[in-house]
């Protein structure tokens, strides 16, 4: 794949973060997602195809959290695939997954990846740090870590 693509595919990316995902407008998805668009997301059960699934998914976040917005730490592109290591912040100000809402902040990282084809996004895998967005919203507590001394045999 040339150079000239993956950079494109970098620019489709990072413009659907910007416009669709912090701006809101989820009717982009209907030109820029394939008509099959998949998405699987870690841990949630299987999704509809197209870019309704896009719209759906976003929309739930984007209502739960209207100050929702997400900052690419890093876009990396290779073959027909775009990573997208992600940080995302919002208030819960509204129900999501059944949680009413806390008025809490969360701080979320995490990594996507895209397929890109034919200049429309086919696919998407996506990683979020799901435990840490529970504690953060009060739902379960934070574990208490605790350093412990390592046998000096172990260290590097």
């Amino acid at each position: 794949m040339s150079q000239a693509t993956l950079e494109a595919n970098k620019k489709l990316i990072r413009f659907l973060i910007e416009e669709a995902l912090n701006k809101g407008n989820l009717d982009l998805a209907d030109q820029y997602f394939a008509p099959d668009y998949e998405s699987h997301i870690a841990g949630a059960p299987p999704m509809g195809k197209g870019p309704g699934t896009f719209k759906q998914v976003i929309s739930a976040w984007r209502k739960a959290f209207p100050d929702w917005h997400m900052t690419i730490e890093e876009l990396i592109a290779e073959g027909d695939k775009v990573c997208n290591r992600f940080t995302t912040t919002g208030t819960h100000k509204a129900k999501l997954w059944g949680i009413a809402p806390t008025n809490n902040s969360m701080i979320v990282k995490g990594i996507e990846i895209h397929r890109v084809k034919d200049g429309k996004v086919a696919e998407s895998w996506i990683c979020d740090d799901v435990p840490s967005i529970m504690q953060q919203l009060g739902v379960v507590p934070r574990p208490a870590f605790q350093f412990i001394e390592v046998d000096e045999r172990f260290q590097w």
